[in-house]
């Protein structure tokens, strides 16, 4: 392969990777784009001379310029663009805020370990907790006694001495 052959190639080897960069983001293909339109530059002062070599690499830039310009035009507009891109404004939007202090004083059971964090459910619903000074077994029942924000702080129950002769 000669000269002029590999800055062809690595100037479409350039600009698709960071062309795919919008659709894998993390850097990596956009780096190994740039490498790729740096080594065409490098390319372009060999296969054409240092004039025409400068030209080459100019023609580069306004390339990658009108490509990515090219890219932020049309890419929204496909199929796939509007699948990644966001078209709702989300500025008036809340939260989904669960009124946490109402669980206060509520009895449930411990679903995991609570070493000091696990998963208790009451109500119904699986919520993540943290027990108040001591470890509880899974099974155990408890009482949500304190709440921060969205952490539950809970104490186990000790059952009725009623309860154990019942059983």
């Amino acid at each position: 392969m000669d000269a002029t052959q590999l800055f062809i190639v690595l100037c479409c080897a350039g600009l698709l990777l960071t062309g795919a960069e919008i659709f894998v983001p993390g850097g990596v293909l956009g780096t190994f784009g740039g490498a790729a339109l740096l080594g065409a530059v490098a390319t372009g002062f060999v296969a054409f001379g240092p004039q025409r070599g400068v030209l080459a690499a100019l023609l580069i830039l306004v390339f990658l310029g009108l490509s990515i310009i090219l890219w932020m035009q049309l890419i929204p507009r496909s199929g796939i663009g509007r699948k990644l891109t966001l078209t709702v404004d989300l500025g008036a939007s809340k939260s989904a805020s669960t009124p946490w202090k109402e669980w206060v004083g509520k009895e449930g059971v411990a679903v995991s370990p609570l070493g000091p964090s696990g998963v208790i459910r009451v109500d119904g619903r699986r919520l993540d907790a943290v027990a108040e000074g001591h470890w509880i077994e899974a099974g155990s029942p408890v009482r949500v006694v304190h709440v921060t924000g969205n952490h539950l702080t809970v104490r186990a129950i000790q059952p009725s001495p009623a309860t154990d002769a019942a059983s």
